[in-house]
């Protein structure tokens, strides 16, 4: 296959930022053994063991990524490991710089099967903005990871304007996941929390990043929507009726939203085909991007195939969906 493949959408855990935060994470219990109830938090105790060698071993993982037909993984931190509760202004910086040092350090062993996106600590805004100048320019990262909120605070909110405006001058990709559900006693049961909770938090992070005014504002930001943007992709006529029959709805937006939505990105983890046919159809194959999840098992371990049987695809857009429009929103040569 002379074509590329990259996958979007990857974790990568950091044992020592891990270590670093631990104390003040048990002392506030923000482990994520703590999330869903008794079953929940039992499944997951054994699937971090499982998940142990392929988020440690970068040798498992390359055989993984050859077996799935991954060219390059754009590597970013296990969403739990976006540490914006940490409230301590030096002990959150280090373990944001801890993050990506390690992701730099995989990238410099294999640079030709990996790229990084670094991670930075958003509660402080001037802080993010440091360590996101840092990621750029020493550690040659072509994006970000960004959580769907910050401790309860939009990442629309007018507090980052200075930091969205940084992020669109230098061109980085944002790759959006979410890092749980703002309400979860409604989600404790049946894994609700990532099933249904994951694809709302994409959700309302969508809507509020159009109706706050950050893609007019900052029309150059490239969001990537991790698991096919949520549930808005899918109903956004709603939202358009609601801007032409309510003022409340429309002011302060000069066009329509689904205009603004047709700006993002979103991935392929919504694991069946005519889905991904849906946003390719609904959003032009240049906005779709190949995504795995891996290592978890709410992911995808046959990608390509799935590619495959998305019905009414030209080669050139699976070309585009598999590899080259990370390539192009990423730098990549």
């Amino acid at each position: 296959m002379s074509r590329l493949v990259v996958d979007i959408h990857c974790h990568r855990e950091c044992d020592a930022a891990a270590r670093l935060v631990k104390p003040e994470a048990d002392r506030l219990g923000r482990s994520p053994l703590q999330i869903g109830n008794e079953l929940t938090r039992e499944v997951n105790r054994r699937q971090l063991e499982d998940l142990r060698p392929k988020m440690e071993s970068v040798e498992v993982r390359l055989a993984d990524m050859d077996a799935m037909g991954i060219d390059i993984q754009a590597l970013s931190v296990s969403p739990y490991q976006l540490f914006h509760w940490v409230k301590e202004p030096d002990l959150s910086v280090r373990s944001f710089q801890t993050i990506n040092d390690d992701l730099a350090k995989v990238v410099a062993a294999h640079p030709d099967r990996f790229i990084a996106l670094g991670a930075v600590p958003m509660q402080d805004p001037q802080a993010a903005i440091d360590e996101l100048r840092r990621c750029s320019s020493e550690l040659g990262f072509r994006g970000i990871e960004m959580a769907t909120h910050i401790e309860g605070v939009e990442i629309s909110s007018r507090r980052y304007d200075l930091f969205w405006e940084e992020v669109e001058q230098l061109e980085l990709l944002v790759f959006l996941h979410p890092t749980g559900f703002t309400h979860p006693e409604r989600l404790l049961d049946h894994y609700f929390i990532n099933t249904i909770g994951h694809p709302l938090e994409e959700t309302i992070c969508a809507g509020r990043l159009i109706f706050d005014g950050v893609m007019e504002r900052f029309p150059g930001l490239k969001f990537v929507f991790s698991h096919g943007g949520g549930y808005l992709p899918m109903y956004a006529g709603r939202f358009d009726h609601a801007y032409r029959a309510r003022e409340d709805v429309r002011h302060g937006l000069p066009r329509a939203p689904s205009e603004y939505l047709a700006m993002f990105y979103f991935d392929t983890m919504v694991f069946a085909p005519d889905q991904i046919g849906f946003l390719v159809a609904k959003y032009g194959a240049d906005h779709v991007l190949l995504g795995t999840d891996y290592p978890y098992d709410m992911g995808e371990t046959d990608p390509l195939p799935l590619i495959e049987r998305v019905k009414d695809l030209s080669p050139g857009d699976r070309d585009l969906i598999v590899g080259g429009n990370a390539a192009r929103l990423l730098g990549l040569a």
